[in-house]
């Protein structure tokens, strides 16, 4: 009798929300502690990250008959990181354009100060590119963006290193 291979989408949305609600709560806990970064938090993340990644493709393995190819992986981990990295920049832009936007702010003054120190003669139009420039890096939008891109650069070499070592074509 044929194997037939389990769906991918309740794995990737399960999965993919957990990722997206520890990206959320990294968020609210560096909030609340009023700090831009925290090492210990940051090590703890990627653990977890990497945990659920792991947990994620193999639940699919287990689904599919113990089999597992690096292809498989790949979908699944990517799916987990799109779903985790949608909801994530989208709570990303809600907290700096609404719960948080002092701290955008205060980004902005910090790259448009640095910028005037290393070039204090800037003036006129190079000063307004210059400005432009500050401003797009330090948008909600953009920040929200590096959030998916991250998230789905980092789901993918996470799920390609997990395949490699889950990896059974039987």
């Amino acid at each position: 009798m044929e194997h037939q291979k389990p769906s991918i989408k309740p794995i990737a949305y399960t999965y993919g929300l957990y990722l997206a609600l520890l990206s959320i709560a990294g968020l609210v806990i560096l909030y609340v502690l009023n700090e831009e970064r925290n090492w210990i938090l940051s090590g703890i993340s990627i653990i977890l990250t990497i945990y659920i990644y792991y947990y994620g493709i193999n639940l699919f393995k287990k689904q599919n008959a113990n089999v597992l190819s690096l292809k498989d992986a790949l979908k699944v981990g990517m799916g987990m990181a799109a779903i985790g990295g949608i909801v994530a920049a989208l709570y990303a832009a809600l907290h700096y354009g609404v719960i948080a936007p002092e701290f955008m702010e205060g980004i902005r003054e910090k790259a448009m100060d640095d910028m005037l120190s290393q070039n204090p003669n800037m003036e006129g139009e190079q000063l307004e590119m210059g400005t432009k420039m500050v401003n797009m890096f330090t948008s909600t939008f953009f920040l929200s963006t590096m959030f998916l891109v991250s998230s789905l650069f980092f789901g993918f070499i996470i799920s390609l290193i997990i395949g490699a070592i889950l990896k059974n074509d039987k």
